[in-house]
């Protein structure tokens, strides 16, 4: 005789997945997690311009931890968002730059939206000529050649005595446990969006501290008001804040990718893929020409505590070899604090050694390594032989003093 369990039991199962489906991610408790600045603006600043007219920069990111839109919810505390200007990808994260001159649909008809790409100072002004204020709501990562930092630069050079008011909304720095890394950028590499933010490759702020830190410093003609968070540590990785992960960008699809993107995104210097148009950007390194089982036996001897390398093949739909069968690597971040600079710098110097095809990438007259560096240093210490510790105490000194700056404009 078969046992067929109480129906009672059948309906508790169903009830209590139900629960763990519905709150999982979302507790809804401000005491259990992070309260975003975009929510402590509706709370405690909203009144303040209650029938004015703003303009809105932000994309899919900006949302409560019930993911309503920032859109949404000013609107609803009765401000009037009369534009909305998204940064690359877009205001829903899925396409490449399109054209600001073109009203791109958006969460309201009645709301046109532009671009940020396209955009010089003088036609952001004159979009912004009726406006009591700017609010900015992007989540972004404390990375110099992210594209959403040389954004909100944009916005304090262009707005520098304009009397509209400019509030940033902060939000958690996903990758702030890692702290400031990496060489300072010089002017000889600066460049329109991935070398424009003054400081080291990686600065260890949020948004809003960033924001500070470069109206204090360079731009304090601007009209700033910071919104801070509530609850927030620095020291937090993202899945302890219990807000849910957005992907900020769209080949950075789950946190631990994000995590990997701090090193992996220096290897666009050299000629390999990282992984972008497969379905684990930046977690897979790659070429037609790499042997998998040999390149994950030197990576493995390098001995990266914080990694570990799996042998894979892959084909990307789209970017660097499309269509093109790769072997080479799945990298695993095993956790723990690391210097993203240094991993890279190990990483790319084993690549190259074993695959001296493996040359640097270039764009125009200059070098993406550069570029993405902010400085030459890291491609000629590469080329010269020389070791990662050696590098990083090149670099070592302009962090420390870096360090001691930032110091004046950290909330958290």
């Amino acid at each position: 005789m078969r046992f067929h369990p109480p129906l009672f039991l059948y309906i508790l199962v169903l009830l209590s997945c139900s629960e763990k489906t519905i709150n999982y991610n979302f507790p809804g408790e401000p005491g259990k997690r992070v309260t975003t600045g975009l929510e402590v603006f509706i709370e405690e600043k909203a009144e303040k311009l209650r029938g004015m007219n703003a303009v809105l920069v932000t994309n899919h990111s900006g949302t409560d931890y019930a993911l309503r839109s920032s859109y949404s919810l000013l609107i609803d505390a009765g401000i009037n968002i009369t534009k909305i200007m998204a940064p690359e990808h877009g205001i829903y994260g899925y396409q490449n730059e399109y054209d600001s001159r073109i009203k791109v649909p958006g969460p309201s008809k009645n709301c046109p939206v532009y671009n940020l790409h396209h955009l010089n100072k003088s036609s952001f002004l004159r979009l912004i000529k009726d406006a009591h204020a700017v609010i900015f709501d992007i989540q972004t990562l404390s990375m110099r050649c992210y594209t959403y930092i040389s954004n909100l630069k944009f916005l304090m050079d262009s707005m520098a005595g304009h009397p509209a008011e400019l509030f940033v909304l902060d939000r958690p720095d996903p990758i702030g446990f890692l702290g400031p890394d990496g060489p300072l950028l010089e002017r000889d590499h600066e460049s329109r969006f991935i070398g424009e933010f003054p400081g080291p490759f990686m600065y260890g702020m949020t948004i809003g501290e960033a924001a500070l830190y470069y109206s204090d410093r360079y731009e304090p003609r601007t009209r700033l008001t910071v919104i801070p968070m509530r609850g927030y540590s620095r020291e937090m990785l993202f899945s302890e804040t219990g807000l849910p992960w957005i992907p900020p960008s769209p080949n950075l699809p789950d946190y631990s990718g994000t995590i990997i993107y701090t090193f992996a995104v220096y290897l666009e210097g050299i000629d390999v893929s990282i992984g972008r148009g497969t379905t684990k950007p930046f977690e897979y390194i790659g070429a037609p020409y790499i042997d998998p089982e040999l390149l994950a036996a030197g990576l493995t001897s390098i001995g990266l505590k914080n990694f570990k390398f799996r042998p894979v093949r892959f084909k990307p739909v789209f970017s660097h070899f499309r269509g093109q069968t790769c072997g080479g690597v799945q990298v695993f971040y095993t956790g723990g604090h690391f210097s993203p600079t240094e991993t890279a710098y190990s990483i790319i110097s084993c690549i190259r050694k074993l695959y001296p095809q493996a040359r640097w990438r270039r764009s125009g007259s200059g070098y993406v390594i550069d570029s993405l560096a902010g400085s030459a240093s890291m491609r000629q210490y590469i080329d010269r032989g020389e070791t990662a510790p050696e590098y990083s105490s090149l670099t070592g000194s302009g962090i420390r003093r870096f360090k001691r700056i930032r110091k004046k404009y950290l909330m958290y």
